[in-house]
């Protein structure tokens, strides 16, 4: 663990890869580097590098920023790594706003490796808040003064959405958006965009995105959405994660959500060759032994309820800590 006042100071000698990583990129920025290449996260394809101006980066950290109303001295906690968009952004809103950084090397449950203490701004996947939440971890110890807790990266479960008394914000973005461009609160069933980013939909109903992060071009997402309103719209799933099942189009997110929701450990739905529904929609379960689990559902049709529950000791993981689908069902698949 490391507490850096600021980043505008002399930086320690590196001890870990990860610390290496940190300083690297505040080395960079501090010496005006004007681009920076990232990876997309890999949880639907194979991760492609993307390449994003300095300009960009720093457009996203005053935007949040802004939201959260960020002051000079404030404290950040980064246990992401730094060389994906999520972990980078950390530091360039620690960077641009002067915050004070504590580092943790990237786990379960950052929490863990430092006492109690004033965080103002915390970036987590939802696996890792799951895991400080079943820890029993006092979490107001931490962030009884939180400006944002900021979970993104995959969908948050139904059961991780609650008052914590803190403000704690399920996000939306990607690497194409420089991190998150809308928000939604525990109470709320839609995303909000941030000022200045607009939003409309493709003849498929995916999410179309401009916004100064994005050189205010037009980014089209493989996200099916629902239009709620100007500026709000409720998240369906994605394109190419649809599964065919009996010539039934299934939407994986929908039926995922339900599960979560009755279920703590980690879960996900895929659709596996079947000679009888082309795709047979089953649910993975990580778990090294099986558990009680009702499929049986009013909140699904009954073509959304799974064929099969599979369980699995572990799931492949990507990089930045997402379940990697497509893996882990090729895993699964080959060793039959």
């Amino acid at each position: 663990m490391r507490h850096l006042a600021s980043l505008f100071l002399d930086l320690p000698v590196a001890e870990t890869e990860f610390e290496r990583q940190v300083f690297a990129f505040c080395q960079a920025w501090r010496a005006g580097q004007t681009e920076f290449t990232f990876h997309t996260s890999g949880s639907t394809g194979e991760p492609k590098p993307i390449v994003i101006s300095r300009e960009r980066l720093y457009l996203s950290a005053k935007m949040t920023g802004d939201w959260l109303k960020l002051e000079k001295g404030n404290v950040a906690l980064l246990s992401l790594p730094p060389t994906y968009i999520a972990g980078a952004m950390v530091l360039v809103r620690a960077l641009v706003h002067d915050l004070a950084l504590i580092l943790v090397e990237p786990c379960q449950n950052p929490l863990s490796q430092i006492p109690p203490q004033n965080i103002h701004l915390a970036s987590f996947v939802p696996t890792q808040w799951a895991t400080m939440l079943s820890s029993g971890i006092a979490l107001n110890g931490f962030f009884q003064e939180a400006k944002g807790v900021l979970l993104g990266g995959a969908s948050v479960p139904e059961i991780l959405r609650k008052d914590y008394g803190f403000p704690v914000y399920e996000t939306y973005g990607m690497t194409e958006t420089v991190s998150h461009i809308a928000y939604r609160t525990w109470n709320q069933a839609h995303f909000q965009t941030l000022p200045g980013v607009q939003i409309g939909q493709n003849d498929e109903g995916c999410l179309l995105i401009c916004a100064p992060v994005t050189d205010n071009k037009w980014i089209e997402t493989r996200d099916v959405v629902e239009w709620v309103s100007e500026g709000q719209f409720t998240l369906k799933g994605r394109l190419d994660r649809v599964i065919n099942s009996g010539g039934i189009k299934l939407q994986p997110e929908k039926i995922e959500t339900v599960y979560r929701s009755l279920t703590s450990l980690p879960i996900f739905v895929a659709g596996i060759p079947d000679a009888f529904w082309g795709q047979k929609l089953v649910l993975f379960l990580e778990s090294s032994s099986p558990v009680s689990i009702n499929l049986e559902t009013a909140s699904l049709s009954s073509a959304e309820i799974p064929k099969e529950i599979i369980y699995l000791p572990a799931f492949i993981k990507t990089a930045s800590a997402k379940i990697d689908t497509a893996k882990t069902v090729a895993l699964y698949l080959n060793s039959l």
